[in-house]
C-alpha cells in the first residue's frame, strides 16, 4: 500500500526560500510516489496571529499560489485547509487527555521561547502546539511525515501520543516515520541561522531578477580571505551555503575545490550562483504570477471535499474503537 503523507505549513508571512529549498521543493517530489495531503495550517498560525487574522486571511492564497508554482499538482495531492474541519480539534482534545505535560514542555518551540520571550507564542495554543500537531497526522492515519531535523522531536512526541493510543484503545493509528528533509535549512541574507520574514533577511519567491542579483551580491562571503586570489574557505561563506542549495552535486564540488585552490574571486561565485538561480527561480515567478486568487480558492474547495471522504473513513475506524464519539 501506498505510504500516506501529511504535511502543512502556517500562513504566516511571504513564501521565501527557505520554504521552497526547505519543504516545498521536497513536497514536490513526494507527490509521485506516495498519496500526499498538504495544508494551510491555520490553527496552528492562531498561536502567534490570534491578534491579527488578516495576516492568516491574507497568506491562505499566497501560499497556495506559491505551491502552485512550485510544481505541486492538485491531480495528484490533496491540498485542504485545516480549519475547515473540526474533527482536528475533536482529536486534538482527546490527545490532550491523553498527553502528561512533561511531554509538551520538550517541544524545541517552546524551550526557544522560554530562551527569548515573545508576548506573542506565550499562550497554551503554542504551548500544546505538538498535540495539534498529532492530532493532524494521526487524523488521516500518516504513515510518513517530512520534516527538518528541527521537527525530530515534534514528531517523536507525536509517536509517542500515538503508541499511547492504541495501548489504551485497542486502534491501529500507524506511528508515522519521519522523511528528512533532504537540504538543510537555508540561512537568511543577513547570516542568520533562520531565513525569516519576521527577520527581514528574505528572498521572496516573487522577486525580479534585478531584486534577486542584487540581494545575492549582499550575500556574506569568507571574512578571513585574504584577497580574490587567495585561497577560500566555503564552510565560512553564506554564498556557499545557497549553492549546496542551488547547484548540482558535481558543481558543487567543482566550485568547492576552485574556491580552496583561490581560482576564482567571491564576485564571480556570486554571479554564478546568481546565474543558477535565476534559471530556476523566474521560470517560477512567472507561473506564481499568472495564478488567480480564484484559482487558488477553487483548488481548497476542491481538496476539501477530497480529504473530506478520506478522513470521514478514518475519523469513523476511530470513534467505532474509542466509542466516545458516537
Amino acid at each position: 500500500m501506498q505510504d500516506v503523507i501529511v504535511s502543512g505549513m502556517r500562513p504566516t508571512g511571504e513564501l521565501h526560500l527557505g520554504h521552497y529549498v526547505g519543504v516545498i521543493r521536497n513536497w514536490v517530489k513526494l507527490q509521485n510516489d506516495h498519496r500526499c495531503f498538504y495544508f494551510l495550517a491555520d490553527w496552528h498560525a492562531l498561536t502567534s496571529y490570534y491578534d491579527d487574522l488578516e495576516v492568516i486571511r491574507k497568506y491562505r492564497f499566497e501560499y497556495v499560489r506559491g505551491w502552485l508554482a512550485s510544481g505541486l499538482d492538485p491531480a495528484k495531492v490533496c491540498i485542504y485547509q485545516q480549519s475547515s474541519f473540526p474533527e482536528v480539534l475533536y482529536l486534538e482534545q482527546f490527545f490532550l487527555a491523553l498527553t502528561p505535560p512533561g511531554w509538551a514542555d520538550r517541544s524545541p518551540g517552546w524551550k526557544d521561547l522560554q530562551e527569548h520571550p515573545q508576548k506573542r507564542l506565550d499562550n497554551l495554543g503554542f504551548y500544546t502546539y505538538p498535540i495539534l500537531m498529532a492530532a493532524d497526522i494521526a487524523l488521516l492515519r500518516a504513515t510518513k511525515v517530512p520534516v527538518g531535523e528541527d521537527q525530530l522531536t515534534h514528531l517523536e512526541i507525536t509517536r509517542e501520543i500515538v503508541r499511547k493510543l492504541n495501548r489504551t484503545y485497542g486502534t491501529d493509528v500507524p506511528e508515522p516515520q519521519g522523511i528528512l528533509t533532504p537540504a538543510a535549512r537555508l540561512i537568511g541574507t543577513d547570516g542568520h541561522k533562520k531565513m525569516s520574514s519576521s527577520l527581514g533577511n528574505t528572498i521572496s519567491l516573487k522577486e525580479s531578477e534585478k531584486s534577486l542579483r542584487k540581494k545575492i551580491n549582499k550575500l556574506r562571503t569568507d571574512d578571513t580571505r585574504q584577497g580574490p586570489t587567495a585561497p577560500g574557505n566555503p564552510a565560512n561563506c553564506t554564498v556557499f551555503d545557497y549553492v549546496k542549495a542551488f547547484a548540482g552535486e558535481a558543481d558543487v564540488q567543482q566550485l568547492e575545490q576552485t574556491c580552496r585552490a583561490g581560482g576564482m574571486s567571491c564576485g564571480e561565485c556570486k554571479k554564478c550562483l546568481a546565474d543558477k538561480m535565476v534559471a530556476e527561480l523566474m521560470p517560477l515567478a512567472e507561473r506564481l504570477s499568472k495564478i488567480s486568487d480564484d484559482d487558488c480558492r477553487q483548488v481548497i474547495h476542491e481538496g476539501n471535499q477530497k480529504v473530506q471522504v478520506f478522513m470521514k473513513e478514518c475519523w469513523q475506524a476511530l470513534a467505532d474503537k474509542i466509542k466516545f464519539f458516537s
